[in-house]
């Protein structure tokens, strides 16, 4: 088939690779235009440009999807499908071009975790198990017609980075099998049930705030999805913590939440029921560092407290 791939970020990047390098035609690539820097006034395309460009293939970056002259060049390629991986809701203008179908890749078991930041919903809720889906592309956003699905274990060790990483090789290989399967005369999209719609919007920085008085799990979950972006945090006599990473500790401490101890050369911050260990911060004007180097350097004197 022949191909237009829409994408930004660097989940898109394996499945464009692996389109690449089946038997389908990438005809052309859609992506988001390139920013100029503000110190060396170079040119930065997204993650999904410099592949394209990279790979030598057809390039269009349009500041809007309604650009007229985006529909035009679509048409003109004629195109079989369009695949989006990570990319924006497509318009009508796109959508309604007659007889062409458009798949997308998104990082849930559908009708779970619909919207902009399944992977983050995740790891927050704690879920152990998460997947891929493809799905025929309708009007109301990740409500299409399923062609295939993947389960994906949660490791206790993933985190944001390493998850989305895992997903998104798996869901390349997942969407060049569905590129397949669709050209089966026989092939049947599944519905999906809404009333078990569950759903995953835009995460924005006012999510990264911890909260001591709740749980250790419940803080441990935020800290696994939202510290690689948009950054998870607490403050401290004033000033602006950044934690990286921490880990899950069944110690009890007799202290309110947010109340910070060390305890042989480890930190721990005392949570509504047990305690959780830091490991990896970053202090306001400070690198990122080992908690433990962190409190050697701010605590002063005893009952260190979170604000």
């Amino acid at each position: 088939m022949k191909i237009i791939f829409m994408g930004n970020p660097e989940f898109a990047c394996p499945s464009l690779k692996a389109i690449s390098n089946s038997n389908h035609q990438i005809i052309g690539v859609v992506s988001n235009p390139p920013k100029r820097m503000k110190r060396s006034r170079d040119v930065s395309y997204t993650p999904v440009g410099n592949l394209a460009r990279k790979l030598n293939l057809d390039l269009f970056t349009p500041e809007k999807l309604s650009n007229p002259k985006l529909k035009e060049w679509i048409v003109d390629l004629k195109p079989d499908i369009l695949v989006v991986v990570a990319f924006k809701i497509l318009p009508k203008t796109i959508t309604d071009i007659p007889n062409l179908k458009a798949v997308n890749l998104h990082a849930s078991l559908l009708p779970k975790y619909r919207g902009a930041a399944p992977i983050h919903h995740a790891l927050m809720n704690g879920e152990t198990v998460t997947g891929n889906t493809t799905f025929l592309i309708q009007p109301n956003v990740d409500t299409g017609n399923i062609i295939l699905q993947q389960k994906i274990d949660i490791e206790p060790n993933d985190n944001f980075a390493t998850l989305s990483k895992k997903m998104s090789e798996l869901g390349a290989e997942l969407l060049v099998e569905s590129l397949s399967v669709i050209e089966n005369p026989d092939f049947k999209p599944r519905s999906q049930d809404d009333s078990i719609a569950t759903f995953a919007p835009k995460i924005d920085k006012s999510f990264g705030k911890i909260d001591w008085s709740e749980s250790a799990h419940l803080i441990y979950s935020k800290i696994k999805a939202l510290s690689f972006s948009p950054g998870t945090f607490a403050n401290i006599n004033g000033k602006r913590l950044k934690i990286y990473e921490s880990k899950l500790t069944s110690k009890k401490l007799d202290d309110q939440p947010g109340v910070v101890v060390c305890i042989n050369n480890k930190v721990f911050v005392s949570c509504l029921d047990f305690s959780l260990e830091l490991i990896y911060v970053q202090f306001e004007g400070k690198k990122k560092m080992l908690a433990i180097d962190w409190y050697r350097g701010i605590n002063k004197q005893s009952g260190l407290k979170f604000d």
